[in-house]
């Protein structure tokens, strides 16, 4: 067992956050950690941790002397150094920072004439031995492929941590406790701020770790990618569920109808007691009530099941009917200080009702599209034409639909018409989880996942029938975006819809618009039509020659995404022979490589053993080439081993 809850209560003031919280963490597991927000997912992690103490029930913490290596990722996490991104990554090996630095000083102390060199040199050789131990000449090419992995440049390697975005920070730290969780991964949100490429290969990383990992995500194709089991946060208690998500919600629909049963049958069986109770606790048996009256103060009263709770519900008011183009895009080219991100948009029409998905990795433009059409910045060549009746509605990331100064009721309000009354704007705010004091929140203290409903309630008061959502689900919960998937699907004005979110784009998108290599691409069919192509697997040939979808295939219902569709046999067996045939050509030229350090280390090794010691010159220059060439042979078993992963899977 690596950590454990036993029976754990925790609460702020009054408000019980766990209660009775029972989870073991052993070897060999992969966690998905779901529950609405604030629910205690990341105070469960803490607790873990020692960040928070319990206020009863016992926690094994995964500690150093317990001989656990393990690794947490939070976004509110800060940078312990002051260095550049590898300074930084590698600063989760201290000890090995620390042996590396003393192998320098005794090799300067080795040089000078007047040193104990026998003393030294058993110093060095301990020293050496255990940063061998600790696979230090490993840990530096580790990081390196885990930072090349989550998107940095070696030349970025380089760059101030301090001088990063709060998104590149996220990734150092996330690369960081990669590195450090060698047996427990605690993970909370890491998807946040990685682009599919980098999304998928920590997908794969997870897929193929031998360290277990617990992650608090609300990503679902992520969940049904990575996890074996689910731990469910409900109401303060936990509930456990073996398989990914997908396998999660059929077993939580069983044991929801279970539930209703139970608690139906329970509540009919204490009406019983209750009415025999009233009807004798004065008569001739008395006795008899009075031990049903103390039976019935015993028992334990099951909860409702949540299934009765109200969820959110998006319901777009009807709107104005536009006419069949919503906008028209026409050597549209956009970017920054006149510099173009892509190269123009000759000419592409969005339909009323249609859901064009815009995808690509970060930094492509994507958002600044969304931010042209809306008008909030400049084409820096073309223009964009909105059609008959169309009412436009802008969903960023900031939410700057929001006006700062209002409390929630008067931001709904205010885009209320005039004689809306107050019943009317309290009942319309009940759909969106805003209730009793809740209303007269001012916007400043709401959280990120308040902010997201209440943009989107703003907009869906003001009837557009044209919506530009830039990450919509971003700080949601999964059911708040399960409610907003079929609000989209039944919204019959046409969407533009900037996403990560895969699950998202398989449900709600019937075509998708892709920005890579400075160029935009549009396709017909949603995310499972199109996955290679969107996700970057395909080389540029493969792209141009793979058939579109037939106007048919798009109208088909769109698969689950924890399922995938069928493909053309032929096409996987050419694409996998060209991959393959690549990999294993890698894997040659790595395999000499080995060979070629191996046999260097050994020749290198036999003259050191003939050097006298007390040439201390020719010791030390043989003494490094070794340790070059050891690095360098670390640097190439890691590549051989993934390429090893790769032609395996």
């Amino acid at each position: 067992m690596l950590a454990s809850l036993n029976h754990v209560h925790l609460a702020f003031g009054p408000l019980e956050v766990l209660k009775d919280i029972t989870w073991s963490l052993e070897p060999d597991e992969v966690w998905g950690v779901i529950g609405r927000n604030g629910a205690g997912k990341s105070t469960l992690f803490k607790l873990l941790l020692g960040q928070l103490e319990a206020d009863s029930g016992t926690v094994v913490k995964p500690t150093l002397e317990r001989g656990i290596r393990y690794g947490y990722y939070s976004q509110d996490l800060e940078p312990d150094t002051n260095g550049d991104i590898l300074e930084e990554t590698l600063s989760a090996f201290e000890n090995i920072q620390l042996l590396d630095h003393e192998m320098r000083d005794l090799e300067h102390a080795m040089a000078e004439p007047d040193g104990n060199l026998e003393s030294l040199m058993a110093r060095y050789q301990h020293a050496q031995e255990e940063f061998e131990r600790l696979d230090g000449f490993t840990v530096r090419a580790r990081a390196e492929s885990i930072l090349y992995s989550l998107g940095f440049s070696k030349d970025m390697l380089k760059h101030r941590v301090g001088a990063l975005s709060g998104g590149q920070k996220c990734r150092v730290l996330l690369a960081k406790a990669i590195l450090q969780g060698q047996d427990l991964l605690l993970l909370d949100e890491p998807t946040n701020h990685l682009d599919l490429p980098s999304l998928r290969w920590l997908e794969d990383f997870i897929q193929n770790a031998s360290a277990t990992v617990a992650v608090i995500s609300h990503d679902r194709y992520f969940l049904d990618s990575v996890a074996t089991s689910i731990l469910e946060i409900e109401r303060g208690h936990c509930n456990a569920y073996d398989g990914n998500y997908t396998e999660y919600m059929e077993k939580k629909e069983s044991a929801i109808e279970a539930a209703e049963k139970a608690f139906e049958l329970q509540k009919g069986y204490i009406k019983k007691q209750e009415e025999y109770i009233r009807r004798n606790i004065a008569g001739q048996n008395t006795k008899q009530a009075r031990g049903r009256r103390t039976h019935l103060a015993k028992l334990k009263r099951l909860e409702r099941p949540l299934r009765d709770r109200r969820h959110i519900k998006f319901k777009f008011p009807d709107t104005l009917r536009s006419g069949d183009v919503a906008l028209v895009l026409e050597k549209a080219s956009v970017g920054w200080h006149k510099t173009s991100l892509f190269e123009p948009i000759e000419h592409h029409q969005v339909r009323r009702g249609q859901k064009l998905g815009i995808v690509g990795l970060n930094g492509t433009g994507k958002s600044t599209l969304l931010k042209t059409i809306a008008d909030e910045i400049p084409f820096i060549a073309g223009q964009c034409r909105l059609g008959s009746q169309v009412k436009l509605g802008y969903f960023d990331q900031h939410h700057r639909n929001l006006d700062p100064r209002n409390n929630v009721f008067q931001q709904i309000q205010a885009v209320s018409a005039p004689l809306a009354t107050k019943q009317d704007i309290l009942g319309f705010l009940a759909k969106f989880q805003f209730r009793g004091d809740d209303v007269e929140k001012p916007l400043s203290v709401l959280s990120g996942g308040e902010r997201a409903r209440l943009s989107v309630a703003t907009l869906i008061r003001q009837g557009c029938n044209l919506l530009l959502m830039d990450e919509p689900t971003n700080h949601m919960d999964i059911q708040s975006m399960e409610a907003m998937e079929d609000t989209l699907i039944a919204f019959e004005g046409a969407v533009i819809l900037v996403t990560h979110d895969r699950y998202l784009l398989g449900r709600v998108v019937d075509c998708l618009l892709r920005i890579h290599d400075g160029r935009a691409e549009f396709r017909e069919g949603g995310y499972e039509d199109n996955q290679a192509w969107v996700d970057l697997d395909l080389e540029p040939d493969e792209q141009d020659e793979k058939p579109k979808p037939s106007a048919k295939q798009t109208t088909a219902p769109i698969a689950s995404p924890g399922k995938k569709k069928s493909t053309n046999p032929q096409a996987i067996d050419k694409e996998l022979q060209k991959k393959m045939k690549k990999l294993e050509k890698q894997l040659g030229e790595t395999e000499a490589r080995i060979s070629e350090l191996e046999t260097r280390i050994a020749q290198l090794n036999e003259l050191l053993s003939q050097t006298d010691p007390s040439d201390w010159k020719a010791f030390q220059e043989k003494n490094q080439e070794i340790k070059q060439a050891e690095e360098e042979l670390m640097y190439a078993m890691h590549d051989w081993e993934g390429l090893h992963k790769e032609l395996g899977s």
